[in-house]
């Protein structure tokens, strides 16, 4: 099975035209919009050489040139991934869902995902205890097309060759304030992690990378956020809501600065807030929070410990809703507004 990338890739410049560069050489070529605009779409030609792939696209249209499977290109983790799918319901979920992720300029991607029909894509982004049905993944380079084996998500595919082995995933949602670093906000099923980030992002301290997914790269120490569409609270209903494509959704790496675990309670204890004092406390209230996002067991540990040493972990005892947006804003804010400074 290949897994090495296309010899050459295609991005968009702000004026409309694009760059053609060849990877083994590093060479670029600009080319016209109508050029590049077919070697981004046009999938099946990416195993090619540079060359033969300009000489398909800059000559007469063969028959079948036109025949491109639907698809929508996402930027998940610092990587770009296109699905092909033929539903259009799933096209128009992963494109309106996910619309904070699809990207403003076009590139080629780094790996390609095709969902078949018995695909769950309402699930793409989730673990899974047996085998994916449906889902199937090649790499640029590979005009071949492989199952998607094993537990880990579809949505990013954490066990394609750019991901895989990199990453140790957290439950938390990621905030961002202005200076780039990131505030992680752990918690189990209904502790606050969508109200602190809504909370966050309408109070203007800070951008939402996620709700739900935070992807720590075991290789760098960033984190990346999974953009999924938030469940927003109206009274006892919860209505799912993208996250938007603009300033107050953050989509790059960011650098952990410190994490808070919420805590729910009936009456909260005095006081509200507690620090670890040091890495084993912090890796006892941390280790609940982690799952399997690909990183070897080895790395995982390597990789938690490190955050749990780099940056303060704290526990914050939050009230029920309604009180937890006045328990957010008192203990919240000052830590917000630290990291901003």
């Amino acid at each position: 099975m290949s897994t090495e990338p296309s010899g050459w890739v295609v991005s968009e410049r702000s004026d409309g035209t694009w760059d053609a560069v060849e990877n083994t050489t590093s060479t670029a070529y600009q080319v016209s919009s109508a050029i590049g605009t077919r070697l981004w779409r046009e999938d099946v030609l990416w195993p090619l050489p540079l060359h033969q792939a300009l000489d398909r696209v800059s000559g007469p249209a063969e028959s079948g040139d036109q025949d491109v499977m639907p698809f929508v290109d996402l930027l998940l983790a610092g990587g770009t991934v296109r699905y092909n799918t033929v539903d259009p319901a799933v096209q128009r979920w992963l494109r309106t869902g996910l619309a904070a992720a699809v990207p403003v300029r076009r590139r080629t991607a780094d790996v390609l995902v095709r969902l078949e029909s018995d695909a769950q894509a309402d699930m793409l982004h989730r673990s899974c205890a047996d085998e994916r049905p449906g889902v199937r993944y090649r790499m640029p380079g590979d005009p071949q097309w492989h199952a998607l084996a094993g537990h880990l998500p579809a949505l990013p595919p954490l066990a394609t060759p750019p991901y895989r082995g990199r990453f140790v995933a957290l439950h938390a949602a990621l905030l961002v304030p202005a200076s780039g670093q990131a505030l992680l906000v752990c918690g189990n099923q209904k502790a606050g992690k969508t109200t602190a980030a809504l909370w966050a992002r309408n109070a203007g301290l800070a951008s939402v990378a996620t709700d739900e997914v935070v992807l720590l790269d075991s290789l760098t120490g960033v984190v990346f956020g999974v953009p999924l569409p938030v469940a927003v609270r109206s009274g006892e209903q919860r209505t799912s809501v993208p996250l938007p494509q603009e300033a107050g959704t953050y989509l790059g790496a960011a650098l952990p600065a410190a994490v808070v675990i919420l805590l729910p309670e009936q009456e909260p204890r005095s006081p509200g807030v507690e620090t670890a004092g040091d890495e084993e406390e912090a890796m006892s209230w941390l280790v609940e929070h982690l799952r399997d996002g690909g990183a070897s067991p080895t790395d995982l540990h390597r990789s938690s410990r490190e955050l749990a040493s780099r940056v303060p972990v704290h526990r914050l005892r939050v009230s029920p809703w309604p009180g937890l947006v006045a328990d957010l804003e008192s203990h919240l804010s000052p830590l917000l507004k630290t990291l901003e400074r």
